[in-house]
Parts: C-alpha cells; sequence; structure tokens
C-alpha cells in the first residue's frame, strides 16, 4: 500500500450556479451585469401605449346610463 493520501476532486461550481442564484441587485454590485442587461426596449413601447389608452379613457369617460343592468 501506498502512503500518499488519495485527494479527492474538490467540487466547483460554475459562474452560471453562482450568477443563476443571485438577485438583480447582487448581480449589479457584484459586476456581473449592467443596468442595460436587464433593458427591455419592448417593455418603453408598452409604457408609452398605456399611457395613450389612459389619457384616452380620461378623455372618454364611460357612460354608464346606457349599460345594461344584470
Amino acid at each position: 500500500m501506498s502512503s500518499e493520501s488519495i485527494t479527492k476532486p474538490q467540487p466547483t461550481t460554475s459562474r452560471y450556479q453562482v450568477v443563476s442564484s443571485m438577485t438583480v441587485d447582487e448581480l449589479l454590485s457584484e459586476g456581473y451585469a449592467n443596468y442595460d442587461d436587464f433593458y427591455d426596449p419592448s417593455e418603453e413601447k408598452w409604457k408609452i401605449e398605456l399611457a395613450k389608452i389612459e389619457q384616452m379613457i380620461r378623455d372618454n369617460p364611460v357612460d354608464y346610463s346606457e349599460g345594461i343592468p344584470f
């Protein structure tokens, strides 16, 4: 028998495993992500469309007298 101790390989954690378990604030503070990584242009378009819809509703209130009672 050999007197050398057999060393087991240490488990390694990939960067993906670390990053996938972090919150957005942690990703930003640790430097793994930038604010631009979370920017979605379609979300901005949706906000603009939503503002237009809300303005239309304010400008044209619903006349409930024409509604059908239950």
